[in-house]
């Protein structure tokens, strides 16, 4: 998995005025890199308004968007933290608002890719103190190192 975070694509104290800004601004990113093609924009808004991606956890509310394959170049996760929170919809309820402060978006050029990173993820959430790190993270090199201590960036 350590291919997934090589594009080096990560967004530290950002603001943004709404769920949709903060998905076009870390969305750009990974059409910048080459990593998803021009379409992943609308793939990432569609994949959200039918299933929404907000997770509330013990101490942070977190966002994990992502969308089919076919507007993906190559496999990549990217991450945002936000200074000031913009609301998602909570997963598994169609209308249930949570304030979400850390995103990590998904472009996976594999559909199967998609259960293992979120396993994965599901893993690192269930850490408190892993997530305050990420939370509190303003650089990508200890990012990176989040990353390894997380074991993210494992196969």
């Amino acid at each position: 998995m350590s291919d997934m975070f090589d594009a080096k694509i990560a967004l530290f104290h950002q603001h943004a005025s709404s769920k949709e800004e903060a998905l076009k601004m870390l969305a750009e990113e990974l059409m910048k890199s080459g990593v998803a093609k021009d379409t992943f924009y609308d793939g990432i808004i569609t994949r959200e308004k039918n299933f929404a991606t907000g997770l509330s956890l013990n101490n942070m509310c977190v966002a994990i968007p992502h969308t089919d394959p076919e507007h993906v170049n190559r496999t990549q996760v990217a991450f945002m933290t936000l200074d000031e929170p913009v609301e998602f919809i909570e997963m598994g309820t169609e209308d249930k608002v949570i304030p979400v402060t850390l995103m990590f978006m998904l472009a996976l050029k594999e559909a199967h890719q998609q259960l293992d990173m979120l396993m994965k993820l599901m893993d690192v959430f269930q850490n408190d103190e892993l997530m305050e790190k990420f939370k509190n993270v303003d650089n990508y090199e200890d990012y990176y190192k989040l990353i390894e201590e997380a074991g993210l960036n494992k196969e």
